[in-house]
Parts: structure tokens; sequence; C-alpha cells
């Protein structure tokens, strides 16, 4: 049985003294809070039942926090015997007892505020349990040992494993608490003081190592008789001490160093962060010179920024949870203001002075991240929160208990490849809580979960003492828990038209005089015009940046430039220069005003955001025509500018909307008038669906996306000789698991970089195959009533006055065409098929055979409708039947759908099949 605390006699002053180094190791390392509110325990029990209560405290974690007390009451009960093994041969003080038991506590409470790195920790203890001697079974041998022999024990040999328990603690305590080093101990070995420092997984590596010898060397010294021999182990052992340390596992500094920066590497892949400076860049580029430079002397941004970072308080949890929210500004403005740009100067004035601020060691980290409804990766708090612990984790890459934090996080990994989401917030708290961090949020109105990211950040503040600004529109709504301040407005900096003022004049006299001195203006200007026209741009910006690219047009003369000065009121406000800019563009030949269109459309609601190729393809296609080298555009990049009167730019090899609020009002009903509105998206998925459905009829090769493949039957049905491809037909059941894309699924469906040969020449091809029943199925649903310039009583797709008989079915045409040629209509089935995603039209179905009510049969419209409802249904079984029957054997190889295996396995030979030898279709049955 363990000793009691009562029962352990006073001090012996020839005791090691490397219990009293581990105890002066454990006063000098932590905190002032913690050792305040240090717990001393004279036995394991009380520890124990403390563990337990940390437990109880905390419901969200319960269950996890019980499995990690379990792990450590494991290793109490398996290590506690060992000083009642000390206690047979020295007298145990029971401060020797209280410090290493408290220490135990202190690392499980630390640690349960991350609980995904206290379950790593707990594992470590529950593997050095496994590692110990079994005491309990040693502890009468040892006595009547003593007893009979009185040799000399060597206590010293014994001790050295309390000290290594501690250390290893405090190490573990360093990771979760700010500014701590501790000191070493003066009287320990060499294995204490390597030459290159090591990761902690290294390190407890090293520990098991010595633990294992502890082990046999222990045993040992129970069964040997001899006395020379015990001797000559006892050298044995102390020497492997010595030199075990002295041992480092890398042999070089650089060898040291290209072992560090794979695990960090391995670490940000873990997180799987999206790049995040593109936003940043971009507006640093495009940022007048000191706009913006005005805020950074504002009285509540300098309260934010210039309070002094102190370890006392990083440490004291009561002190965070009481004052989270002095550490939170949130930066309003109306649309346009140039909140983007600001945040950058912030970015960059908090990456300069934080140098200079009031603090003890090292200056804060800014971490940043721009959200964005019209890029990809920028959208959600999960976006938000890896980009931000990636930055973290590479900013911190050399500090070394930043490093052992990152060591627990890759020990016995699950094999995920792809942090949770629960993991990057665990990881983000950590790192937080290591080191002083200003947070920079912009644009968090264009997160798609605005409200949860919200609610994360005061608990991130909670557990540590970092500083967040938050850039939005007035109008984010606030979660309750900010209420109680944020009605006092005190956090809440609201930014009206006038410091920008003087920004925005000295930007548009710029380039307004730059523009008159080439002669954008004619021979002629009244440049006192200007400085009246900065007072129009209300304090936004983006106001006046478009409206130094709308007078740069080439579609407007000089005498329109000067008029259009001369009456700026007509084009004050984001609206009002949005319509003048549409206008111009209605002047274009036709073609360039389709391309705009296009443009527009495919930006607003493409199912994913298609790539630079991929859009330069789809923008040269015209419903029902092959594709021509002749229609696509020449200098793509510089013409999508240009062709949108630089309401589009390109950047960084992606196309998107030079602002959100450009889509808000080609969306918005005061545009529906426009040939550029998008207010019908049923009309606009119609139109991507026939530009999809064209391409794949008429520009994709009617034949095999690679080489045909014999079938083979795979490794799970040849186990029997003989077996035929009719045999081994898969049950429904057992490929109810396959994902199958249906025509409106789209979590499925990454539109990222995908690997694969077959699609090189064809960059809107994955697109195209994918997506289409996708854009279809939408264009003939309308959720929610439209106001329609037209009493027809389906959704209106065109406009009502054209005379072409499919005006309002624009895909219709196109899609009967398809239907109509079976190797093109195979060729996107194997196509599908290689993008993992098996066609399937279960929902495409329904709604397009609704429609047929509505349509007259006896119209041209009517009549071709009503056979390709009868040919989407007879597609819709057939794609059935192999996705139910053969989805195993074509997901592993879909050149078959070619083959005679499909062609005669199937009813009705509904696929073609393919003769490689002549290059053309074999058969074709109807």
């Amino acid at each position: 049985m363990p000793l009691q605390a009562a029962d352990i006699a006073m001090t012996d002053p020839s005791l090691n003294v490397l219990f009293e180094e581990s105890i002066e190791a454990i006063r000098t390392t932590i905190s002032e809070e913690e050792h305040r509110n240090f717990r001393h325990y004279g036995d394991i029990t009380s520890m124990i039942q403390d563990l337990r209560s940390l437990c109880a405290s905390n419901q969200k974690e319960h269950q996890r926090l019980l499995s990690c007390s379990r792990k450590i009451a494991l290793f109490s009960h398996t290590f506690a015997p060992y000083f009642d093994i000390i206690n047979n041969f020295v007298r145990i003080r029971p401060d020797w007892l209280g410090w290493f038991w408290g220490s135990i506590r202190l690392v499980f409470k630390i640690g349960s505020n991350y609980i995904l790195f206290l379950e790593k920790i707990a594992d470590m203890f529950e593997s050095i349990a496994h590692v110990l001697p079994r005491y309990t079974q040693f502890h009468d041998t040892c006595r009547r040992q003593f007893q009979e022999t009185r040799h000399d024990w060597p206590t010293s040999l014994m001790s050295y494993l309390y000290a290594e328990i501690i250390q290893f603690c405090l190490e573990l305590y360093r990771i979760f608490s700010r500014g701590s080093q501790g000191v070493g101990l003066r009287h320990r070995i060499g294995f204490l003081t390597t030459v290159l420092w090591e990761p902690l997984d290294s390190r407890f590596s090293q520990l098991q190592e010595r633990l294992v010898k502890h082990k046999r060397w222990f045993e040992t010294e129970l069964q040997v008789q001899n006395f020379e021999l015990l001797v000559q182990h006892r050298k044995e052992f102390f020497r492997f001490l010595q030199i075990h340390g002295q041992v480092n596992g890398y042999t070089t500094e650089a060898e040291r160093m290209l072992r560090r920066s794979k695990r960090i590497h391995r670490i940000k892949s873990w997180l799987s962060s999206f790049e995040y400076r593109e936003i940043y860049e971009r507006s640093t580029r495009q940022r007048h010179p000191n706009s913006g430079s005005w805020f950074l002397n504002t009285a509540e941004y300098c309260k934010w920024k210039n309070a002094p970072f102190s370890d006392a308080t990083a440490n004291n949890l009561e002190a965070l949870k009481a004052n989270w929210h002095d550490r939170i500004l949130f930066v309003q403005a109306k649309p346009g203001f140039g909140k983007t740009s600001l945040s950058g100067q912030i970015i960059d004035d908090l990456n300069v002075g934080a140098a200079y601020l009031n603090i003890s060691d090292e200056p804060p980290t800014t971490a940043f991240f721009h959200f964005s409804s019209i890029h990809p990766n920028s959208k959600s708090a999960n976006d938000a929160l890896r980009a931000l612990a990636a930055q973290l984790v590479h900013s911190h890459r050399d500090d070394r208990n930043t490093l052992d934090a990152l060591a627990l996080l890759v020990r016995e990994a699950s094999g995920q490849e792809r942090a949770s989401f629960d993991d990057a917030v665990a990881t983000l708290r950590l790192l937080l809580r290591q080191h002083s961090t200003f947070l920079v949020i912009d644009g968090i109105d264009e997160c798609s979960d605005s409200e949860l990211l919200l609610t994360l950040i005061p608990e991130l503040c909670r557990n540590s003492d970092c500083r967040v600004v938050i850039l939005s529109r007035p109008d984010i709504p606030i979660p309750l828990e900010y209420q109680e301040w944020a009605s006092g407005a005190s956090h809440i900096l609201y930014l009206n038209d006038s410091p920008n003022a003087a920004d925005i004049e000295s930007y548009i006299t710029l380039n307004l005089s730059t523009m008159a001195d080439q002669g954008f203006f004619g021979i002629s200007m009244d440049r006192s015009l200007i400085p009246a026209i900065a007072g129009r741009a209300n304090g936004m910006f983006l106001w006046a940046t478009l409206l130094v690219k709308y007078l740069r047009s080439p579609g407007l003369s000089p005498q329109e430039r000067r008029v259009a000065l001369e009456q700026a009121s007509l084009l004050e406000g984001l609206e009002s220069l949005y319509r003048g800019i549409l206008k111009v563009l209605s002047r274009s030949f036709d073609k360039e005003k389709n391309i705009a269109a296009d443009i527009f459309r495919w930006l607003s609601l493409s199912i994913k955001p298609l790539g630079t190729e991929a859009l330069h393809t789809a923008l040269a296609i015209t419903s029902g025509r092959p594709t021509t080298d002749d229609q696509r555009l020449l200098d793509f990049t510089d013409s999508i500018s240009r062709l949108t009167c630089a309401l589009v730019e390109v950047t960084d090899g992606s196309v998107s909307f030079i602002h959100r609020s450009v889509k808000e009002y080609l969306q918005s009903p005061q545009c529906q008038d426009s040939d550029f509105s998008l207010f019908d998206e049923c009309a606009v998925h119609a139109h991507l669906a026939a530009r999809c459905i064209s391409y794949l009829a008429n520009d994709v090769p009617k034949r095999p996306l690679q080489k045909l493949e014999p079938y083979r039957p795979s490794a799970s049905l040849a186990t029997s000789s003989g077996i035929s491809f009719r045999t081994s037909r898969t049950s429904r059941s057992a490929d109810s698991g396959y994902r199958s894309m249906s025509s409106s699924d789209t979590d499925a469906m990454a539109m990222g970089n995908h690997e694969t040969s077959f699609d090189t020449n064809m960059p809107f091809l994955r697109y195209a195959a994918l997506c289409w029943p996708i854009h279809l199925t939408r264009a003939l649903s309308s959720p929610t009533p439209r106001p329609s310039p037209t009493l027809r009583p389906f959704p209106v797709l065109i406009s009502p006055h054209n005379s072409d008989p499919y005006a309002f079915t624009p895909w219709l045409s196109s899609l009967s065409r398809l239907l109509t040629d079976r190797p093109a209509l195979t060729t996107w089935v194997e196509a599908s098929w290689r993008y993992d995603l098996p066609p399937n039209l279960s929902r495409l179905v329904p709604v397009i055979t609704t429609m047929k009510s509505e349509i007259p049969p006896a119209t041209i419209e009517g009549r071709e409708l009503r056979w390709v409802v009868h040919g989407l249904r007879q597609l819709s079984e057939a794609l059935n039947e192999l996705r139910g029957d053969y989805g195993v054997t074509l997901r592993e190889n879909p050149s078959l759908i070619w083959q005679w295996n499909i062609q005669a396995a199937t009813e009705g030979g509904f696929w073609p099949v393919w003769d490689e030898r002549k290059g053309c279709v074999h058969g074709l049955e109807a």
C-alpha cells in the first residue's frame, strides 16, 4: 500500500539532493498564480479525487477528461509504491510526496483547457506506467534484503527516477504557460544537458529508454546475490545515464533543422490552410500611399494596441475571463469604405510597431484573415481558424514550447490527413496561450457562419491574452454574449465619411490630374471640378476607385468624360455608378456585351469557382455550335477588366468581382431591366446549363477519354476461379455506400486540382460533366416567387420579346442533341466516373417532367421537351442500372462503359461499343 503522510518519518539530512533540487525546480518554474493555488497531496487517493472533480466541472468535455484521468490514475497507482521502496532505506519527507503528486495534478488541471493535447499527455503517462517496474511485487523483497544484508542501497539511482518524472511534468507545464523557462538541476547527470535541444517526442523516447533500463536494473538488483556483481551492474547503469543524453538523435545541426522543417510542414499540411495572403497582398499593392494612416492615431485603436502584454496576466485565467471584452475591437464602416485596405494598414502597423511595445520577452505576433464571399476558401470560420493557426505555427517554428506542443499533435496520429475543425481550434487556442498575439479579421460580414466565429472569439480571449480587431459592415449581428458591453459601443468604433475624405481627395486629384495631362478629357478641362468630385464619394474609397476606372473606359469619348465630371451628382453612390458603368457596357458590340454578361453569370452562380483556363473556355462557347479557336478571347487576362469596365479583375490566377457590392447590385431588383441583370437566378442557371450541355454535345471528342482497358475482376471478386463479368455484378446494397452525385448535390464535388491526364486539353470538362444537371435542376426550381415581366407560368429564362422558340429553354436543343448522340452521352458518363462522381439524374427528371404541363404540346418547344423528358427517363434508368449493378467495376475501370462487357450485360444495349482498332463505334443500338 502507498505510504500515508502521517506514517512518514521526519527529514533525514543525508537524503539525495535530487529530491530537493526537483522541488526547487517546481517552485522556480510555475507562475505565482499557480504557486498560490498549488495543492500538495500526501497520497494519490485525494489527488485522483481532485482529478475527478475537475472532470465533473467541465460538462462539455466530461467524458474525454474522464478518460484522461483514468490513464493518469493508472500511472499514479503504478508509481506510488516507488515511495514505499525508497522508504525502506531512507526516510521520506512529506513535501516530497506533496510536490510530486501536486505536479501531476497541475499538469492535468492546466491541460484540461486543451483537451486535444491532454489526451496525448495522458497517453504518454499511460505508456510510462507500462514501462515502470511493478514496485508492489518487490516491496517486501527490498525490505528483507536490506535488513538481511545491510548493504548500502543505491538510493541515488532510485532518486533519478523522481527527478525524471518531475522534469517531464515541468516540460509539459511549460507548453501551457507563458514565459515559463524553469531552471536546470545542478546535480543531474549527462542526460539532462544534451548538446542540441530536441523536441518533446524525441525527449520522451529517450525517457522511455531510460525507464526500460531502470526497470532492468531494479529487477536485477533484487535478483543478484553476489555483491560484486551488484556493484558492477550499478556502475553500468550509472554509466548509461551519464552517456545517454550526450548521444544526440541528430548527427548534425543541419539534419536537426531539416527534420524540424519537415515537422512544421507536416503540421501545416494537417491544418490544410489555403492561401490566405492573396487579398492582403493585393490590397497592399493597390493602396494609395498613406491612405488609412489617420486610423492608426485614433484613441480607440491606440488604447487597444498599446496596452502592455504581461506574462502574469497571460497565466491568470481568472483575469483573462474578467477582461476579455477589453481586448476585442470592432471597426465598422459602410460598404465601399475601404475596410480591406484599412485592415492591411493595421496589419503593417502591428507588424512594425510590435517590437516597441512594453513587453519583457518576444514581440507579439500578428495573424490575419480576410473573408471574401467571392473568393474560394475565404468564406467560413473553418477557413479562418485554419489559416490563423497555420500562421502561428510558422511564426513560432523555432520556439521550443511550440515545437513541444506540435510534437504532441503529431504523436501517434490517428491517420486523419486533415485536422478536424475542433483540432484546428485546439491548436489555435494553445498557440495563443503560448504567445502574445494580435488577430486582424476583415470582412466578417462575408463569413458564411459568422455567428459561429463570433461565439468562438470570446472563448479564445478568455483562455489567452490575444487581442482581436474585427472589421465589418455595421449591420453584422452581434451575439448576445457581447450585448452587455456592445450596447455602450465602447468597443465598437464606427467610421463615418469624414475620416476618409482627405485620402479620397488625394487619390482622385492625383488620378484625374494625370488623366487630364494624358488627354482623356480633351484639350480643355475645368480642373476646379476635381475637388468637388471627391466630395461625391461620401467616404467610399470604392466609389472613387471605380469612378477613375469608369472614366478611363475606352467606351467613353472625351466629351462624355467631361460631361460625367460636370454632372457628377448623377453618379453619386455605388448604385448610380454601377448603373452608369452598365450603360457604357450596353453600348459595346454584341459579342463583347454577351461576353461581359457571361462573365457576370459565371462569377455569380457557378456551382464551384472556375479556374482561368476553364472560364476562358466557357466564355468561348456558343450554345448549339462547336467552339472554334477564333472564338476564344485574345489576351484573356487583360480583356476581362476591359470588357467589364473594371467591375471584374484577374489577380493571382483567379477571376473575381472587384467588390462584393457589384454582385449584390447585379442581383438586385434595381438592375432587373438591364441586359446584365442577374436578378432572375433561374434564367442564369438555365443559361449556364445550356453552355455546359453544348460543350458536352459539340466540343468533347465522342470517343473514350483514355485507352480501353480489359476487364479484370477486382481482388475481392477474383477469389474463385472462372468468375465472369456477369457474375461479378455487385449487389445494390454493396454499392449503396459509394458516393453518387445527385443533380443538386455539390458538397462532395471538389473543383480543385484533380490529377488526371485525359482532360489536360479540356479544362472545362470537369465542370461541364459534373454541374450541368445541377444548373438545370436549379433553373427549373423556383423556391421563392419572383416578380416577372411576363405572365408565363414557368420561370422566365430570357427576354419574353425574343422570337426564338427556345427563348425560355435555351438548354433544350443542346440537351436533345446530347441525348440522341450516344457516343457523346457515353463520353459524359465515362468522364463522371473518372471524376469519382457517377452521374445521377434522380432530382432532375421530376422537375423537368413537371414542366411538360406548362408548355403546350403543339409548339416546337413543347414537342421537343416531351421527347427530352422521355430520353432523360430512359437515360436515368440506364444510369441507375450502372450504379446499382456495376458501380464497383466501373469505379475501377471507367473505360468498360465502351466495351462489350457493359453492352451485353445491360438491358436494351443502351451503351455503344468502341472499336479501338478502327477508331469508331462498332455498333450502336437504338
